[in-house]
């Protein structure tokens, strides 16, 4: 009787410990996976919607509505890249309002009301750092060595992308200007100038005599969107992680890509996708 009741006895400590090991592993099942789930799609590369969203700016501007100016491919000559701005495409055929609409309703990031400020790339081809002697920086070297902020491409024709303390002095009037003209926009036509490096005080960048708290929001962000980092960590990210594609592209014609980030926001979602495609032009 004994030994019947050891075995039933462990038979029983077998069963409690089984279903206790069960419940735990239900809950951190229930309670972590959609967290893992939750983490994994705020940065999704390459993802259907961005694929989709990439193919229409390309067509854009592979199209006669757009071209490369002579500004775009000295910024690419320095820095590997430049920045689609829907107020580079034509107005003919209403297509300057097509872009400004395409770039709104694919929620790409950062764009303003115009369709300019986009979170949209145009590189060469070949992104990974070049062994040919005089090959133009590429767009993976400038990721790698520069920190390049939003002001900074507004100067791009006379800005040295690697020695920002020389940009700093040499395009100081640059960034004023378009300090100015962001407060003018919002309505505060008294900034002076921003400050670009460092805490600004904020009710220091305007004369206006009435601090008050909406002057202070307007220069704050006039200053913030100024002195804003080109690349996001996670743009910086997608795109270290790309191939350098050095396969030749004869093939197709294809001497550019273009990289597009969209911030996902409709129906309560927040997350990022990235994706690339190349551009025949």
């Amino acid at each position: 009787m004994k030994k019947i009741n050891a075995k039933g006895f462990i038979l029983a400590e077998t069963l409690i410990v089984s279903v206790f090991l069960m419940v735990m592993f239900t809950m951190i099942y229930t309670n972590f996976y959609p967290l893992i789930g939750e983490y994994e799609k705020r940065e999704n590369y390459d993802d259907v919607d961005g694929k989709y969203t990439a193919y229409w700016i390309k067509k854009i501007i592979e199209s006669n509505s757009y071209t490369l100016s002579t500004t775009n491919i000295s910024t690419m000559n320095k820095w590997g890249y430049a920045r689609f701005e829907c107020s580079n495409v034509s107005t003919n055929n209403n297509q300057r309002e097509l872009c400004v609409n395409l770039v709104q309703a694919m929620e790409i990031s950062n764009c303003d009301s115009s369709g300019n400020g986009c979170d949209i790339y145009i590189t060469r081809y070949t992104i990974g750092t070049s062994n040919s002697p005089n090959a133009p920086v590429s767009l993976k070297e400038t990721i790698r060595t520069a920190s390049i902020r939003r002001w900074n491409e507004l100067c791009a024709a006379t800005a040295d992308p690697f020695n920002e303390t020389t940009a700093t002095q040499t395009n100081t009037s640059c960034a004023t200007v378009f300090f100015k003209e962001c407060c003018r926009q919002k309505g505060l036509t008294s900034c002076t100038k921003p400050k670009l490096s460092g805490e600004p005080t904020y009710e220091n960048l305007y004369t206006d005599p009435d601090k008050s708290v909406e002057n202070n929001t307007i220069a704050k962000y006039c200053n913030t969107l100024i002195t804003k980092k080109a690349f996001s960590s996670a743009t910086k990210d997608y795109i270290l992680a790309l191939p350098n594609y050095t396969i030749h592209h004869t093939a197709t014609g294809a001497k550019y890509r273009v990289i597009v980030v969209v911030r996902h926001k409709k129906d309560n979602n927040d997350y990022y996708s990235f994706s690339t495609m190349e551009v025949i032009k």
